[in-house]
């Protein structure tokens, strides 16, 4: 029997006895189930532009009219790089975007919005279409020309649930969700008929924890979560037992996560009761019964809070079910604590393949790498070999959207990228073991010994020289997985960023003097 509501006042029992331990308070993060406070403002209303400063600098973009995130589309022959709507939920690079302040002085509590999955600025296709897609490559801040990039955000509600619309400066029109049956349902336009198609909620994507997409959870009493058959979650077996165990992770609305159970294919579950049900339908409806917000406490260390009401899951005993998870409090306490594991034995990570358009690189002033001095005081000319050979650090990291490092084994393949003169090129192959966000160091041998003329009486000064290059650029790549019962597990992924920095284009410069007459 679950107990009502009045009988929440009573402490449960529990199973293992109460510490004294501090109640950990966490206010809903930006983008989840609780009431944002609205905001009765004017649209044109200065206040905007001092709100706008608390708007975080990465983001996700959620409809209010279908609760779908932004995402960068491609393949779409009425608008190439169309902005919609739609799709399946993913934290990956295609639905992230950054909000960049505008740099104008008549552009305070204006930003530049940047698709992260091309590096691109949105703005109109055209000075007669209006839809709005991700193809500028440089900021453009002239509010007069159609091409212009900035937009203005202006708040509907703010706090723990930040509602805004983004007005596009040129034409000064909202953008809207575009309703209705065509290729371009759900895309983005700026358009003057808003009909309520122009509310979205903000959610800061630094907020969002990214999971595995499997993983076991072990409970603040050292146990593990199992799916007990009967519906109930229990954190009561000192063992992995296979699928009973695990759980697999997937994006949802509001920043939150879908977790199903692999023992039966149900998801977990809020409904009227504190209990976390097992019986979840596995659909498309992601509504707030089905979605959890994890908060990371430390690392590996998470709470989930449930959409639906904003409560706390915890372990908890209660009316003869001992240790079972439940949604009961409006904060964290020690029972509320889960520590997130990987269940795959190994990883292999390969099939890496960079997205070049979407670079950004970034070349620096030449640099003296290395410099050598030779000096004639015969009354002939010499010829001397000048030795200017160094080694050179050239890095690379390659990161995943994982908030959590869970230890996995892995080993990757990977070519790595170089910035050239005129483009980025690939030299060599990287295999090894790797862990996610690791920089590997890889020394590189520049310059050369070089034959110099150095006149009688003369001072001859060789320089090498090179330009310091740097590069992020997305990539995608397949992920296998060895699972704990020996079967293999193959994931398709878009979600990689790599960054390397290296020393390109050298040249190998050669200054003359004659040697002061006080030398002499």
């Amino acid at each position: 029997m679950e107990p009502t509501s009045s009988s929440l006042s009573l402490v449960p029992k529990q199973k293992t006895p109460l510490c004294n331990f501090k109640p950990l308070v966490i206010p809903p993060p930006v983008g989840g189930g609780g009431v944002g406070v609205a905001v009765p403002l004017h649209e044109n209303s200065g206040v905007h532009a001092i709100m706008a400063e608390t708007l975080p600098r990465y983001v996700i973009l959620q409809s209010d009219y279908n609760d779908r995130y932004l995402r960068s589309v491609e393949g779409n022959l009425q608008v190439p790089l169309a902005l919609k709507f739609g799709g399946q939920y993913s934290f990956d690079r295609d639905t992230r975007f950054e909000l960049e302040k505008g740099k104008n002085k008549d552009a305070a509590g204006l930003f530049n919005i940047k698709c992260m999955y091309n590096n691109k600025y949105l703005s109109t296709v055209s000075a007669t279409n209006n839809w709005i897609t991700a193809v500028a490559a440089e900021p453009e801040e002239d509010q007069t020309k159609w091409s212009c990039t900035l937009f203005q955000p202006v708040f509907v509600t703010a706090g723990d649930n930040t509602m805004v619309r983004f007005r596009h400066m040129a034409t000064g029109d909202f953008t809207c969700l575009q309703a209705g049956a065509s290729t371009l349902v759900d895309c983005l336009k700026a358009d003057s008929d808003r009909d309520g198609y122009d509310k979205f909620l903000v959610i800061n994507w630094e907020s969002v924890v990214m999971f595995p997409n499997r993983i076991v959870i072990k409970g603040d009493n050292n146990r593990y979560l199992r799916e007990r058959g009967d519906t109930f979650l229990a954190f009561d077996t000192d063992k992995l037992e296979g699928f009973d165990t695990e759980y697999e992770v997937t994006p949802s609305r509001n920043g939150g996560l879908r977790i199903k159970c692999l023992s039966n294919g149900k998801l977990w579950r809020k409904d009227n009761g504190f209990w976390i049900g097992a019986d979840g339908s596995d659909g498309n409806n992601h509504n707030t019964n089905n979605v959890f917000l994890p908060v990371k406490l430390a690392e590996n260390l998470v709470a989930f809070r449930s959409l639906r009401d904003n409560l706390y899951l915890k372990r908890l005993s209660y009316d003869g079910e001992d240790d079972c998870l439940a949604a009961l409090n409006k904060y964290v306490d020690e029972y509320s604590r889960l520590k997130i594991e990987d269940p795959a034995i190994s990883r292999k990570i390969d099939n890496v393949v960079f997205r070049i358009p979407a670079a950004n690189t970034s070349k620096g002033k030449p640099v003296v790498l290395i410099t050598k001095r030779v000096e004639n005081n015969t009354l002939s000319a010499m010829t001397v070999a000048i030795d200017l050979r160094i080694s050179d650090v050239h890095s690379s990291t390659w990161n995943a959207s994982l908030s959590l490092s869970l230890g996995v084994k892995t080993t990757m393949t990977s070519g790595v990228p170089e910035v050239a003169e005129a483009s980025i090129e690939f030299s060599v192959e990287f295999t090894s073991s790797y862990e996610w966000g690791q920089t590997v160091e890889r020394e590189v041998q520049m310059g050369s010994v070089y034959t110099v003329e150095v006149p009688s009486k003369s001072i001859v000064t060789a320089s090498l020289i090179a330009v310091q290059g740097t590069a992020g650029i997305p990539f995608s790549y397949t992920q296998t997985d060895i699972l704990s019962d020996g079967t293999e597990k193959i994931y398709e992924k878009d979600d990689g960023w790599f960054v390397g920095a290296n020393a390109f284009n050298e040249t190998f410069k050669v200054e003359q003097t004659a040697i002061p007459t006080a030398k002499l």
